[in-house]
Parts: C-alpha cells; structure tokens; sequence
C-alpha cells in the first residue's frame, strides 16, 4: 500500500498540541464535579493510610504490599502526591488523572509522527485516542490511576524506543528498560512492554531475522517475566483468580475470542459501553462467530506482513499482545471485558485506521476531506464522552448504568443492592440483592451483601444463613468478617474470635478485625489480651477515636489511669465534637481523683445523654 502524502499546512506540533489539551479539557470538565466511587477508590485513597505521608515506613509499604490484587508501588505514590496537596478530596485526584490523559495524548502525538511523515495523522490519532469515550472509565475512575501511570511511562518507553532505532545506544536502550520498569510498577499490564516493541519493529521495518532485534530486548524479557509472577501473585492474594471456572479449554478459547472482537467492535462502534461486561451464560453462535473473526484478524496480519503492509501487521500485532494478557486465560476478576483494557491496546487499531484513511486520500482536495471526516469523527467523540462522564458523578449514577445496560446481570443486580443498603434504602436493597441470587445462585458476593443487609435490618439471623452460604461457595474474607461482627454482637465471642483470627490470617494488618477480636476478649475477661489486640487495631489505623475510646477503658479496668486519660485525650483531639469520648474520660479522670465535671458538661453539650445522669451524680451543685 501506498504511503500517505507528505506534510501538509496542518504541521504545526505546538497547535496540534494546544488542540488536544483544550479538547480533551472540554471532554472531560464535568469530571471535577465527581466524588468518589465505592468500587476501590476508597480503598485507594479515603480509608488508605498508606497514602498520607513519605516516610520509610509508607515507602515500605507502598513496596511491599499488595493493594486490591496488584502490586503497583509508584500509582500509590501518585495518590500519596495527591493526598499532600489535596488530602482526601476528590478533585486532586479527578486533576491528576486528566493530566495524565492529556500528557498520554501528547506522547502518543509524538511517538506517531517518529513512524510517519504526516503530523496530522499523529494529531488524529492523538485525538480518537485522548476523546474516545471507551477511555472514560481509565480517565474518570480515580481507582484507574493505575492504567493512566502505566501508559505514561509505557508510551514514553515507546517513544524513546523509536529514537534508540534510529540512532542506536545503550543510554537509549538503558531508559527504554526504566521506563517500562516504571511501568510496569504502575501497573501489571505493563509487562506486555517487550512485545510492544516487537510490533514497533514492523513498524519501522526492521529486519525481524536480526539476532540484535531480540538479544537487545531481552533483560526487559526477564524483568517482564519476574513482575508478571508478582501480578499473579497480587491477584492470588486477594482471591481474584479462578473466580470463573469455565470447566474446559473450549470456553476459555471462546469467551477469549468473544472479548478480543467486542473491544474492536467498542472502538469502531462506541455504544452500550459498561463498567462491566459479564460473561456469556453458555457458548453460543456469537462466540463461534467471534472466534471465526479472530482467526481472520490474525491470518490477515500474516497476510499483511508477506505483503509488507507494516502499518497493518503492526497494528494487530500491538493490539494482540496487549490485550491477549486481559482475554481471561488466567481467569480473574468477576467479568469478561473491561473498558480500560483497550486504553493501550487500541492504539493498535486507531493508528492503522487513521494511516490507510489518509493513504487512500492521497490528493490534496481529499486530504481536505480527510481532515474534515477526522474533525466530525473527533467531535462526535468528545460530545460522547462529554456526556458518558456522567456515570462517574455519583454512584448511584454508576451502578444504574450498568443495571440499565446488563439487567440480567448477577453483578450488576448485587452491586446496586449494595449501594441501596449504603443508602438505607433497605427495601430496594433486598429487591436487587434477590434478583442477584437468583440469577446466580452460587454467587458468593450476592451473598455476602445479602448478609451486610441483614445485618443492617437487625435481622441477625437471616444475616447468619445469607454469610454462612457465601462462605461456603467461597472463603470470602469479608463474610468471616462480618460474621464475626455478628457473633460479637449477639453474645458468642468464641465463634467471632475465630472469625477474626481468619480474617487476620488473610489480612494481617486489619485494623477492624484487631478490634473485634479485643472486644470479645474484652467480654471474656481477657483485660490483657485484649488490650494486646486494641493495641494492634491501633497500629494499624491510628486515626479511629473508637479505638483509642476502647483501649483507655481497658487501661482503665487495669487501674492504668495514666494512659488511659491519655488515650482518650487522643480520641478526642481526633474529633472535638465527641461526647462519648468526653463522657468517658470523665468517668476515668473521676477513679483517678480528678474533677471530671468539665467533661460531663462538654460530653451533654455535644448531644451525649449520659452525662446528664453523671453531672447529677458526680457534680453536686
């Protein structure tokens, strides 16, 4: 095929970068009026510790730990940037990520216009690529730093890749290993990094036959490798894996085939995009149609390499190794597709798509045309994602989405059931928890929050069989926990101590399941033991005043006033407006001999009506 023509007026690098900064702002502008949504951003951000300081032992943790099933230490260090300057509001967060988008944008600009002469195929493909509305859910979801730092680094990794072919060195070569090493410490998927490079080389003609060609890429082989073991690891960690046994070779073939034609379909054809895409209930004709589509797309790639069509064989080659790693033949997660993983894989699809439009017209006069079908497409693009950033503005805009668009969905039927229960919406809570259940019986999570439900209705024993039947589809660690609350609360500190000791076992710096547990030990007697467990609670989430409300009452049973005034001291000065913590030291200040009056009159004053019966008793007018 025929190359397209060379420069036209549309070459200036500074105005097609402005371009893609404004758009991708208008695109996106609604985004800042979000919040957070329950599904993970809170555990990155708003209840994560981890992120709200730089010292040795957050830089520890941050490379140590796994977060939600990934192993990514420098996106938990772009949320702890965030929390210094932001703290735990949404909009520091929303600014980063758009940043990042539209610096992504910039890149790809650039590292398009290294393998083509054309600057505005390089601005096109900048602009589907920045405004395409399957990449709201990487852009607009603060939980997806993840994507958006790993393809900063993969792209720039990318680009320097295309310098260090055109003029070979070690220092290039050196940097194109760190910043995929970069990458791959944002986010697992970044080990396809090495792969990428393969489908660059065809791109830029090299000969494939060439030893150095590969021998060059090897130490980022061997890197590749020993992260993805640690990604696998993350995901085992949580539970993640296995979590859709589709029982043989042939499903998972199919399914696989079924994804890797839908995310090109997404591209071509934005609509009924999800946050989800659950699983198919059976194989059916659209999956041996799908796998059919498949074994096209990749013998056409064959075909377009023996006949040195580099753009076209690249591209199925870049699209293939990154998204091949997310088709689920190592099965995690719930369901089948996710948007954001075509956020680096499309481009394997856009950059062909724009290059061979702008081939085919060649002529001046259908440039013209090009560059105006290019606009149309951008602007309807950026008008949709304009309003799909809806979704991301509350939650219950997120969940009714996808309930809107997989109805029969066990996932999605759970997931807003879950949300109504926050809400206190109990009765359209247990609606859409049933509905769940009886789509899927055996799923474990529309269980669990069956259970949480009932919990919140006082239903304990309703709640007790909902937990029991998760747990035994699943060894889900939140059901132990919850099921350990229920036992603490009904009387049976054996079996919550247990539970706990099994969360702990999972989870070992559980803050709230340190507390359980020393609250039933408590109960039991076990003044020391417990104060051993509030004591960990404590380490491990030092900015709860009900721990340190829990723990001076203990001190203060063991007749250690002393530092039981103290703790409650520091409940108190984590949230002035306590009356229960100014009530309760009250009470400590009195068995040490202190006045405790002030404390009683504070704790009233506050709306805590236990005080009034101690101001009578203990304050005598």
């Amino acid at each position: 095929m025929t190359s397209p023509v060379s420069e036209n007026k549309l070459d200036n690098k500074w105005l097609h970068i402005g371009l893609l900064i404004v758009v991708v702002a208008i695109a996106y502008s609604r985004i800042f009026q979000a919040g957070f949504i329950s599904w993970d951003d809170y555990e990155y951000v708003v209840h994560n510790n981890d992120i709200r300081g730089f010292s040795v032992e957050h830089i520890v943790a941050w490379c140590s730990k796994f977060y939600i099933g990934n192993y990514h230490p420098l996106t938990i260090c772009s949320y702890a940037i965030d929390y210094l300057f932001g703290g735990a509001k949404p909009l520091a967060y929303h600014l980063t990520n758009l940043l990042l988008h539209t610096g992504n944008a910039i890149v790809l600009y650039f590292f398009i216009n290294k393998l083509q002469p054309v600057k505005a195929v390089g601005l096109f493909v900048a602009l589907l690529f920045a405004l395409h509305p399957v990449q709201t859910e990487s852009v607009s979801w603060v939980a997806e730093r993840k994507t958006l730092l790993c393809a900063f680094f993969y792209l720039l990794a990318m680009l320097q890749y295309v310098r260090y072919v055109s003029s070979p060195s070690a220092k290039k070569m050196i940097a194109v290993v760190l910043l995929g090493v970069a990458a791959i410490l944002s986010k697992g998927t970044g080990v396809a990094l090495p792969l990428s490079l393969l489908a660059i080389d065809i791109w830029v003609r090299r000969d494939m036959k060439s030893p150095k060609l590969w021998l060059e890429k090897l130490p980022l082989f061997a890197i590749s490798m020993i992260f993805g073991i640690v990604a696998i690891k993350a995901q085992a960690a949580e539970k993640m894996l296995g979590m859709h046994a589709y029982g043989n070779v042939l499903n998972t073939v199919m399914f696989a085939a079924d994804a890797y034609v839908q995310y090109i379909a997404h591209l071509f054809v934005p609509v009924d995009l999800s946050v989800i895409y659950p699983y198919p209930r059976e194989v059916g004709s659209m999956e041996y149609l799908c796998l059919a589509l498949t074994i096209g797309i990749i013998v056409s790639g064959i075909i377009a390499w023996r006949k040195k069509w580099y753009i076209l064989c690249g591209g199925i080659v870049f699209y293939t190794v990154n998204i091949v790693l997310v088709l689920q033949f190592i099965q995690f997660g719930e369901c089948l597709m996710a948007d954001r993983y075509l956020y680096i894989a499309g481009i394997g699809i856009i950059f062909p798509a724009v290059y061979y439009l702008f081939a085919w017209l060649q002529k001046v006069s259908r440039l013209v045309i090009a560059v105006l079908a290019g606009s149309a497409i951008a602007l309807l693009l950026l008008v949709s994602t304009f309003f799909r950033n809806d979704i991301w503005l509350s939650d219950l805009d997120f969940f009714t989405s996808i309930l809107n668009t997989f109805p029969n969905s066990a996932v999605a039927q759970y997931s807003v059931g879950a949300l109504y229960t926050r809400l206190g919406e109990y009765d359209v809570a247990e609606d859409h928890l049933n509905k769940a259940v009886q789509i899927d019986p055996n799923n474990y999570k529309a269980w669990y929050d069956k259970g949480a439900l009932h919990l919140r209705q006082g239903r304990t024993v309703d709640a007790l069989e909902a937990l029991n039947r998760c747990i035994s589809i699943k060894e889900y660690t939140k059901a132990y926990f919850s099921r350990a609350m229920l036992y603490e609360g009904t009387g049976k500190p054996d079996l919550a101590i247990a539970d706990a000791d099994r969360v702990l076992a999972d989870q070992p710096q559980n803050a709230r399941a340190y507390y359980v547990k020393a609250d039933c030990l408590e109960q039991q007697g076990n003044l020391q033991s417990a104060l051993d467990n509030y004591n960990e609670a404590i380490t491990y989430e030092d900015n709860e005043p009900l721990f340190y409300i829990r723990r001076g009452l203990t001190l203060a049973k063991l007749a250690r006033y002393a530092p039981a005034i103290n703790d409650l001291n520091n409940a108190v000065s984590l949230n002035k407006d306590n009356g229960e913590a100014l009530y309760y030291r009250g009470i400590i200040k009195y068995r040490a001999g202190q006045s405790p009056c002030d404390d009683f009159n504070s704790a009233l004053k506050h709306g805590y009506k236990e005080a009034e019966a101690a101001i009578v008793k203990f304050c005598p007018h």
